[in-house]
This record gives C-alpha cells, structure tokens and sequence, in this order.
C-alpha cells in the first residue's frame, strides 16, 4: 500500500518547526512534505534518477532535491527536526546504518517496520539508540517514529 506513512509525517512535521529531510523521494511523502513544510527548509535526497525526477519536480527556494550517488553527501551532522527514512542506500549498507548516522535529530521517522522487515532495514539499532518510540499498525508498511526529545509513545493519529 502506498502513503502508510502521510499522518505520520503531518504528525512529525506539526510536532515540530524546523528543518526536514527526506531520505528517498515517493509520489506520498515528497508532495506531502513539500506542503507541510511551506517556509520551512525541506531538503530531498534521492539515488534513482527516476525518483530524483519527481522530487525535482516539487523544488522551490525552500524546498531542494538532491541527486546523490551514495548518501554520503548528506548532511548527517546538522540539527534536523524531521528526519523520513525511505530510501535505498547502496548494499550492504541499511536504511538503519543511514538513520544511525544522524546526530541532531528531533524526530526520525522509519517507513516498513513491520517485525519482518526489521531485520532487512536494519532497524533494531535506531529503535535501542532513541528513549521514546512509536509504531503505527493500522495497515502495512508499519510507520514508526522515534525520538531522545518528544515523548511519542502516546502518540494517537486520531488527535
């Protein structure tokens, strides 16, 4: 299914207000991102020139795509509010070896983490790095988001 993940970005994004990045360009989350973000910074990073094309599609002054080979370009150090991981790093490397290399981040969002896709990902490692975790089942991909700063684990999509 497509777009598990929108009420968990407008969520994060509302939760917060600052910069966003999003790791992997999607016809749900660049749209949806480039408006919740409107005056705020929003940077896409993609690899596939294919998916690159569609967040380049959305650029403004606010809003930046990204080409990047690797995902080593991005910028891991800088102070993120919302970070969305949906991306496809170069093997071996995971999604979670990425989101581990965040260091100032409010709120990280992880796209498919249902209990057999944890593995793949490599998730397990970012759930044990943040004190405060929240998984959406309502319907597969299970969304998650976790963070050291906002208690999310009474987060309702309902609110």
């Amino acid at each position: 299914q497509q777009g598990t993940h929108i009420l968990t970005l407008i969520k994060a994004v509302g939760a917060t207000d600052g910069d966003v990045c999003e790791m992997g360009a999607g016809f749900s989350s660049t749209p949806i991102l480039h408006w919740l973000t409107l005056g705020r910074r929003l940077v896409t990073y993609e690899r596939d020139p294919e998916w690159f094309r569609v967040a380049h599609n959305f650029q403004s002054n606010k809003h930046r795509a990204r080409l990047t080979k690797d995902f080593n370009d991005v910028d891991y150090d800088k102070h993120w509010s919302v970070v969305f991981i949906d991306h496809s790093p170069p093997k071996p490397r995971t999604r979670g070896d990425d989101a581990m290399r965040f260091k100032n981040v409010d709120l990280l969002v992880l796209h498919d983490t249902e209990p057999d896709e944890i593995e793949h990902y490599g998730y397990q490692q970012v759930f044990d790095k943040y004190k405060y975790h929240y998984t959406w089942k309502e319907c597969k991909p299970f969304v998650s988001v976790v963070s050291n700063t906002i208690d999310v684990t009474k987060w309702n999509h309902a609110d």
